[in-house]
């Protein structure tokens, strides 16, 4: 069985793609609302790097639950302006 890295959380490992993902969508639309301080664009950027960075070690690992989609929204959203980071 390949190696696979500690999870980045208690639970993260349990959830599934669609949880995660939904957890970056929410992150992302916090960052972007004026009206919610409780999230700025740092903590969205950095929890998206830490997810993509996350998923691409399962990738190279070769882990069994690695999240394919959710490592390409996580990246998109690391590396993009804010302006363009509306969940697709």
């Amino acid at each position: 069985m390949p190696p696979t890295p500690p999870p980045l959380w208690t639970g993260y490992d349990e959830a599934g793609e669609d949880d995660l993902q939904a957890l970056l969508d929410r992150k992302v639309e916090a960052a972007i609302d004026p009206d919610d301080p409780t999230v700025d664009e740092v903590v969205a950027r950095d929890f998206a790097t830490a997810i993509a960075s996350h998923e691409w070690l399962k990738q190279k690992l070769g882990a069994p639950d690695y999240h394919p989609r959710l490592h390409a929204e996580a990246d998109r959203i690391r590396s993009a302006d804010v302006g363009s980071w509306r969940p697709k």
